[in-house]
């Protein structure tokens, strides 16, 4: 695997059950209660539960690599659909099916929305 040592820096920086050395094994992993799997000696990375729903997330492009590799699919995450606004065109990925805008459009919209109610209003009351 091309990204073996990104991998393992991943882990020794950010695993909650990496140790280090501790007991006298190098490498400790408190789920193995020995040592870590990707510290092995054999080239292809074996595959640990922990890492990929934990601390593989944090690395995105990693994370894309590894599941790409290993043809693992990514259960924990859906795609988002890539929308094109609706005001200035801009494509950006939509966290439901009815978002019309990007984050910028969005709010202006809001804001223009919420001066033609208050003018609506205004007009009523006078």
């Amino acid at each position: 695997m091309q990204n073996k040592n990104r991998v393992k820096r991943l882990v020794k920086n950010n695993c909650a059950c990496y140790f280090g050395a501790k007991y006298g094994i190098p490498n400790y992993c408190c789920l193995q209660d020995g040592p870590c799997v990707f510290f092995g000696q054999n080239d292809t990375l074996p595959r640990c539960i922990y890492f990929e729903k934990g601390v593989l997330s944090i690395d995105e492009k990693l994370e894309r690599e590894y599941t790409s590799e290993r043809n693992v699919e990514s259960e924990f995450k859906t795609a988002q659909p890539r929308v094109n606004c609706q005001k200035c065109g801009a494509a950006f990925s939509a966290h439901s099916n009815r978002q019309k805008y990007c984050e910028k459009c969005r709010d202006k919209n809001a804001n223009e929305k919420t001066k033609l109610r208050m003018r609506q209003m205004r007009k009523k009351q006078a």
